[in-house]
């Protein structure tokens, strides 16, 4: 390619990427345990630092949450095996939203709706019922964009075919009803179709593959694989050849994803406080001591900025 020809061509990569960001100074993540566990969140984070932006990246995931209002029914099997129902997005929604005040607003539900709601018609109502009126609030709320992201796949530890899955039958209706929404200008970025490519090709090498050791979770590689379909979904980021995300940087990358995991987390602690929610284990539910005040935590957040900034200057 021709000198001139090349340079349009990364100017035109760049601006495309930056094109969703536009306006956006803060972006939060929203979702159950696999956001509030980070990784991927992290991971985006990463991708962009390393493009220059210096933008709030807030997780507010909360462990065992729903989309969906469950009644007290269906969640009398959470209750038994764990002590407590599952929580409902819509009743910290509002505080969420108020205390971080996103711009771009990612949202993952889906795994916990899809084992507790039914099959059929009146479980895809409700869940879609649910999400919509999630993405109103938000967008009332001052949000300039939210973007849902289809739930992981539901692999079992005790091998079954998908198909004869019902969590996972759930979870391809969810996930084909989101995506159906694109029509309507929802911004969706399909993960589980993906992660299922990869799963199913993985596995024709090597048949004891997983990405979720306890069927739900994902590892570190799962977590990647979200990461990178926002990345190339969402911000048009060109990931050829890269494969986790301390390759977006030429060198210090494990170091400053360790920094950017830890600023993470520390503003998790602060933000679930402030906001308060019925989940116990988890800052800001009962009985759980508070995470640092948010100035503490914002003080913190800022030293470890510092050394983010200095790593990526070395």
């Amino acid at each position: 390619m021709k000198p001139i020809l090349l340079a349009t061509a990364l100017w035109t990569a760049s601006a495309m990427a930056a094109a969703p960001l536009e306006g956006i100074q803060r972006i939060a993540f929203l979702g159950d345990s696999i956001t509030q566990a980070g990784d991927y969140v992290t991971d985006v984070e990463c991708w962009l630092i390393s493009q220059g932006h210096r933008l709030e990246v807030l997780d507010i995931g909360l462990a065992s949450e729903t989309a969906t209002a469950l009644t007290a029914a269906e969640n009398n099997g959470h209750a038994k095996a764990h002590g407590f129902p599952r929580p409902f997005i819509g009743d910290r929604l509002d505080r969420s939203l108020a205390l971080t005040k996103p711009d771009l607003l990612f949202v993952c539900y889906g795994m916990n709706d899809a084992s507790a709601l039914p099959e059929g018609p009146e479980g895809l109502r409700r869940y879609s019922e649910a999400i919509t009126q999630l993405r109103k609030n938000a967008l009332r709320a001052g949000a300039k964009r939210v973007v849902f992201c289809t739930a992981p796949v539901h692999d079992p530890v005790k091998p079954i075919a998908p198909d004869q899955n019902p969590h996972e039958r759930n979870l391809v209706v969810y996930r084909d009803w989101l995506l159906s929404k694109r029509a309507e200008g929802w911004d969706v970025v399909d993960i589980h179709g993906p992660m299922r490519r990869d799963l199913d090709a993985a596995r024709k090498t090597n048949p004891a593959f997983r990405f979720q050791p306890d069927g739900v979770h994902p590892d570190r590689s799962g977590h990647w694989v979200m990461a990178r379909e926002i990345l190339a979904q969402f911000f048009n980021a060109e990931l050829a050849g890269i494969s986790s995300s301390p390759e977006f940087f030429e060198k210090n990358g494990a170091a400053i994803r360790d920094l950017a995991d830890r600023r993470r987390e520390i503003l998790f602690r602060s933000l679930m406080t402030q906001i308060g929610h019925t989940r116990p284990r988890v800052p800001g539910g009962p009985g759980v001591p508070p995470g640092p005040s948010l100035e503490v935590a914002k003080a913190q957040a800022d030293e470890i900025s510092r050394s983010i900034d200095s790593l990526t200057r070395d």
